[in-house]
């Protein structure tokens, strides 16, 4: 593969934003303009419009029209009479992700947001443990999640239509070592996922 035409690896730092984490899960259920994304997390015009166009230019969305290249990143001039310009999350940013700065930043921002949706929803089910599992048991509990990750991503559709329940989903996996020939405890081997299923730990890698 020439480096011309190799794809460009997402800067993890570019979504740690509490506001652009909520602007791609949104644009993860349907594709949609700077207008309607202001509208829905009721931001102004200019703020939703500049998110868009950063989170494009890193990767994590891509123009829904086909467009690309640097005038898409950008925006562009829209014409009089043109359709408005929208944008939706790229799935294909999940395996092109740089984790080398590592994901501190982004996890921080998904705490803040976490907060934010513990406030404003009723909670269904959580769950939280740490504790020492068969291999084989972590493995069916990867494969159930990833499931779980998928469904959520596969079935997201555009807000307020229909019977559509808005819902909040975090899935978090980590692998804390400490067994036989594994890492330490030191809380660097794991996984976690950004919205969209994307993996964003320094072991995000799908398996």
């Amino acid at each position: 593969m020439s480096w011309e035409n190799a794809a460009p690896l997402v800067p993890l730092r570019a979504l740690a934003n509490p506001l652009r984490i909520r602007i791609v899960s949104l644009l993860t259920g349907a594709p949609m303009s700077a207008t309607e994304v202001a509208a829905e997390l009721g931001i102004a015009h200019g703020s939703a419009s500049y998110h868009l166009k950063r989170l494009t230019a890193a990767g994590f969305l891509r123009r829904s029209d086909g467009a690309s290249g640097a005038g898409a990143a950008a925006g562009g001039a829209a014409g009089r009479g043109q359709p408005p310009k929208r944008y939706e999350y790229d799935p294909d940013s999940a395996r092109r992700l740089d984790r080398s700065g590592g994901s501190g930043p982004l996890l921080e921002a998904l705490f803040t947001d976490l907060r934010r949706r513990a406030a404003a929803g009723r909670q269904v089910t959580s769950a939280d443990a740490e504790v020492w599992l068969p291999r084989e048991t972590w493995a069916e509990v990867c494969a159930l999640t990833e499931r779980a990750v998928r469904l959520v991503h596969d079935k997201a559709g555009p807000p307020r239509t229909g019977d559509g329940v808005h819902v909040s989903f975090t899935a978090m996996l980590l692998e804390l070592g400490g067994g036989p020939g594994g890492p330490g405890e030191s809380g660097e081997s794991g996984e976690s996922r950004a919205p969209g299923g994307a993996p964003v730990g320094p072991r995000g890698e799908r398996g």
